[in-house]
C-alpha cells in the first residue's frame, strides 16, 4: 500500500508514509514476539504470507477502510 500512493498518477505522499510506517511497526512487533518466544524456549514456525489479491487502493478512504480490515483480522 505505501509504494502505491508514491506512484506519479497518485502522488499521495501523506498515505504512503502512514501505511510505510504502520508496516515497519508491524514488523517491529514480530521481531519482539519471535525473540520473546525464543527467550522463553518456544519454536518460532514461520507460515507463508500471502499476496492481497488487490493491487490497486484507489483514493485514501479506500485504503483506510483496508487498513482496518486488515488491523482486524491481525488481532483476531
Amino acid at each position: 500500500m505505501a509504494y502505491y500512493f508514491e506512484w506519479d498518477d497518485i502522488a499521495l505522499r501523506n498515505f504512503s508514509k502512514f501505511c510505510l510506517e504502520q508496516s515497519l511497526e508491524e514488523q517491529e512487533h514480530a521481531v519482539k514476539l519471535m525473540k520473546f518466544q525464543n527467550l522463553r524456549g518456544g519454536r518460532i514456525i514461520l507460515k507463508d504470507i500471502k499476496k492481497l489479491k488487490q493491487d490497486e487502493w484507489g483514493n485514501g478512504l479506500e485504503v483506510m477502510k483496508r487498513a482496518l480490515c486488515l488491523e482486524k483480522d491481525v488481532n483476531q
